[in-house]
């Protein structure tokens, strides 16, 4: 399997996870000492133990099927180090019957060690105006 192939399928595994809300693999392909920029306060995390307890507060309950899913991924390889960034489209139904729909910009950096493939690096933004 090519290395972009490789990190397309850590990515879409995390995806998965996510919207199935297994966890225990949301972070299984992340460095401890990762790198998370979130679209939510606090803005960043130092680690996937800081990321990790901050879950409550940006994992909505949702009815039904939940939506997270990569758009228009892309995927830059070399031997050791990667990123890729694209789209990631969110949604569902709360638990009050609201739904709530939302696209934001991702971006990844992984490099490749001795276990494989590890997310360094992730960030997930939204465009907001800014005050005039």
């Amino acid at each position: 399997m090519s290395p972009q192939a490789e990190i397309r399928a850590i990515l879409e595994a995390w995806a998965s996870a996510t919207r199935e809300g297994r966890e225990a693999e949301i972070l299984a392909r992340h460095a401890p000492e990762a790198m998370i920029y979130d679209a939510l306060e606090p803005l960043f995390y130092a680690g996937i133990a800081a990321y990790r307890q901050s879950w409550d507060a940006w994992a909505p309950e949702t009815q039904g099927d939940a939506i997270f899913a990569l758009e228009d991924l892309v995927v830059e390889a070399g031997e050791e180090v990667a990123f890729a960034y694209g789209l990631l489209r969110c949604g569902g139904v709360l638990a009050d019957g609201r739904e709530f729909h939302d696209l934001v910009r991702v971006s990844f950096g992984l490099r490749r060690g001795a276990q494989g493939w590890r997310i360094l690096h992730q960030h997930v933004s939204k465009p907001f105006a800014r005050p005039q």
